[in-house]
């Protein structure tokens, strides 16, 4: 019988809860300023999704320097820092007056974000045993999915109660994600001499895990078809007479996750990328096509049954592939490459995609995201053709 490394410490869930009640507190706001904007400054709706695209870019630009920085800084004091600064944002929309202070705040919200997931992300590739990475991998972001389903459900069902009843709730997940940082083991690692000179340059090396580029772009153009499935799946399914469909489509999604991203992990341990891949790059070309043909509700929520299957397993899968070739050190340069792709498509994605609809509808929004998967099963089949001519 062999002998199974332990997965389930106290650090590991500790790391868990903290990433679950981060992404409560994203998700809720991401559908709360929306409406907030709106309701209090009269924002057009383009101006209330600037909101969103600040509250991203601080993400990537703190992604980018987090990455580079954290074992420079320290990781415990990098989560400590972040989590007060996600706690004071977060107290902060008490006192918005005007949407320049609401775009600022968010600005510096993303920011605190990109911060403490990529110190989480990084703490928790260390401290999986190797042997059980994409497992556990796996179950840390089930923490994600199940930050998706709660947040937008709370962010959207508290107002009705009552107006102030979003922020506080924040503020007490935010004052309880302080106490959960400072009761975590955080890993030290000390910063070796070639480190400490790389680290005075400016080169790209310095800032990504080159590396770990193939798998984010991969999940890069993911990002992008998932993120036109955000911002208009409400509109597409009310459109298409499917509005019971749209309402639930989340909740289904986030049960498929739930069901495939552990079963993920634990094949690629034992099996290798490729058995995991290429099931999740079908699955992502088969869900956004047919979320683009949904005619029934059953092949609305087949789609979406796919999608968590491709989609949804990227950041677990993709984390587990994108460190598989650096050393400890790199592991946040190489986690924080991962994440800056999947932000960077979920920015960029609704943008891009949402200019086609004026001229050919919302169906070609997911037939477009279904070809860009297409390009993403190319680029990985060349890819390993590449990989295998290089090393034969």
């Amino acid at each position: 019988m062999s002998f199974k490394e332990p997965l389930w410490t106290k650090d590991y869930i500790l790391n868990i809860v903290n990433n679950f009640l981060l992404f409560i507190i994203f998700y809720m706001l991401m559908v709360y300023t929306t409406s907030f904007a709106i309701s209090s400054f009269n924002a057009s709706v383009s101006e209330a999704g600037l909101a969103s695209g600040t509250f991203i870019l601080g993400a990537l630009v703190s992604r980018l320097f987090s990455g580079r920085y954290l074992d420079f800084v320290g990781r415990r004091k990098m989560l400590l820092f972040s989590a007060c600064l996600y706690l004071l944002s977060t107290v902060s929309y008490h006192f918005i007056m005007n949407m320049m202070f609401l775009l600022v705040l968010r600005f510096v919200q993303g920011a605190a974000y990109g911060m403490m997931s990529t110190v989480i992300a990084t703490e928790i590739t260390s401290i999986i045993p190797k042997s059980r990475r994409g497992e556990g991998i796996g179950y840390f972001t089930l923490s994600i999915t199940l930050g998706s389903a709660i947040g937008p459900f709370l962010g959207i069902t508290l107002p009705k109660i009552n107006p102030v009843y979003p922020l506080y709730f924040c503020d007490i997940i935010a004052v309880t994600i302080v106490i959960v940082s400072l009761a975590t083991k955080v890993h030290a690692i000390v910063p070796g001499f070639r480190q400490r000179v790389e680290v005075k340059s400016l080169r790209l090396r310095t800032f990504i895990e080159t590396t770990a580029l193939p798998i984010s772009f991969i999940g890069f153009l993911g990002a992008i078809g998932f993120a036109s499935i955000m911002s208009f799946i409400g509109t597409y399914s009310e459109v298409i007479d499917l509005a019971f469909a749209g309402s639930i489509f989340f909740i289904v999604y986030s049960l498929a996750c739930l069901v495939f991203r552990p079963l993920f992990g634990i094949l690629l341990d034992r099996y290798g990328n490729h058995v995991v891949m290429f099931p999740v790059l079908f699955a992502m070309i088969t869900g956004f096509m047919a979320i683009a043909l949904a005619d029934s509700s059953f092949t609305l929520l087949l789609g979406a049954v796919l999608v968590g299957t491709g989609y949804g397993s990227i950041p677990s899968a993709g984390q587990a592939i994108a460190v598989q070739k650096v050393k400890p050190n790199r592991f946040s340069l190489a986690t924080s490459t991962l994440y800056m792709s999947l932000d960077a498509g979920s920015g960029v994605g609704p943008y891009l995609l949402g200019m086609i609809v004026p001229v050919y509808g919302f169906r070609s929004v997911y037939v477009c995201a279904s070809l860009l998967a297409v390009v993403a099963l190319i680029f990985y089949c060349g890819n390993i053709f590449f990989s295998r001519k290089k090393n034969a």
